[in-house]
C-alpha cells in the first residue's frame, strides 16, 4: 500500500535527490531545498530564497553546461552523507557543502569542475584535465584540504568508490586511487564510459 506521498508545486529537479539516514533530500534551483522524513514524508526543513538567502547565493544560477570537459546534463549534483550535502557538478558554478541537519552553509570551494566520492574518511574532488587545478580531498565538515592528490581526471568520465580505492579514467585508460596512501596507480587501458564509470560488484571491476 502506499505509505505516504509528496508533491510540489514546482517540479523537483530528479538530478538532486538524494536519501541517507532516514531522510530524503531534493532542491529545485532558485526556489527549494527541502528535507523529508523518509517513514513519513513529513516536512522536517525547508529552505528558500527567503528564509536562507545566503544558501541561494551560493547556489547561484543554473549553469547550462554540458561537454566532455565537464561531464553531460543528466549527473546527479546533490549527493549526501549522514551529517552534510554536497553540491558539485556541471550545474553549479562551485563545490558547497550544506548541513544536513538545517540547511545552512558549512564551507564553498570555488572551483566549478570537482566530481565527488563521498568517504568516511574524507570528501574526494576530483579535478577536470583541462583546467590546471588540482585534486584534494577535503575534511567533510570544515572543507579544510586534507592531501593534494596528485591527478586530475581525463575529461568527463565519473569517479566510483570501492572500499580501498577510488576509479577514474586519466591519461591513456583507467586510474585506481589508493585511499590509504593516495597514490594513483594505472591499471588499464580500457576507458571508462562517461555516464557510469568503473563499477564495482562481486569482487570485480566492470567497464560497460
Amino acid at each position: 500500500k502506499v505509505l505516504w506521498s509528496h508533491r510540489e508545486q514546482e517540479p523537483i529537479d530528479g538530478r538532486a535527490i538524494c536519501m541517507k539516514n532516514g531522510r530524503i533530500y531534493f532542491f529545485r534551483f532558485g526556489s527549494y531545498l527541502v528535507c523529508l522524513d523518509a517513514k513519513t514524508g513529513s516536512e522536517i526543513w525547508r529552505r528558500t530564497r527567503e528564509n536562507a538567502p545566503k544558501l541561494f547565493a551560493a547556489l547561484g544560477e543554473y549553469q547550462n553546461r554540458q561537454d566532455w570537459r565537464t561531464n553531460w546534463r543528466t549527473t546527479c549534483y546533490l549527493k549526501c552523507s549522514d551529517q552534510a550535502l554536497y553540491f558539485a557538478g556541471p550545474q553549479i558554478g562551485e563545490l558547497l557543502a550544506v548541513s544536513a541537519e538545517d540547511g545552512r552553509v558549512l564551507w564553498e570551494n570555488p572551483y566549478s569542475n570537482f566530481q565527488l566520492v563521498l568517504r568516511d574518511d574524507g570528501v574526494y574532488g576530483i579535478s577536470g584535465q583541462i583546467d590546471k587545478h588540482g585534486s584534494f580531498k577535503f575534511e567533510p565538515l570544515t572543507g579544510e584540504v586534507l592531501a593534494e592528490i596528485a591527478k586530475p581526471r581525463r575529461a568527463c568520465t565519473r569517479p566510483t568508490g570501492s572500499a580501498d580505492a577510488i576509479f577514474f579514467r586519466a591519461e591513456d585508460g583507467s586510474v585506481r586511487l589508493d585511499t590509504a596512501s593516495l597514490r594513483p596507480q594505472w591499471i588499464s587501458p580500457m576507458r571508462p564510459v562517461c555516464q557510469e564509470g568503473v563499477t564495482v560488484a562481486n569482487g570485480l571491476l566492470y567497464w560497460w
